[in-house]
């Protein structure tokens, strides 16, 4: 799933940590940060400032109820 760019990171940060299991966000270089951990929510804040670097960057779920969490954040890349 990718993340809505018009989003209130504070908010979505918030739903992150209501989650069951990790949340990863996966950059189109590879990397991937665990949305759960205090450091990469920093660094995602970091990038998150500047939308152009995150714009095909993915969201994945390991529990996939957690998805309904992030609803409002997320959507689905068009086929």
């Amino acid at each position: 799933m990718l993340l809505r760019q018009d989003i209130d990171i504070i908010k979505f940060l918030q739903q992150v940590k209501r989650c069951r299991d990790e949340v990863l966000f996966e950059t189109t270089e590879g990397d991937r940060l665990n949305l759960t951990s205090t450091l990469s929510q920093y660094v995602f804040c970091s990038i998150a400032s500047h939308p152009e670097y995150w714009t095909d960057s993915t969201i994945t779920c390991k529990n996939t109820e957690d998805y309904q969490l992030l609803t409002d954040y997320l959507y689905e890349r068009n086929a």
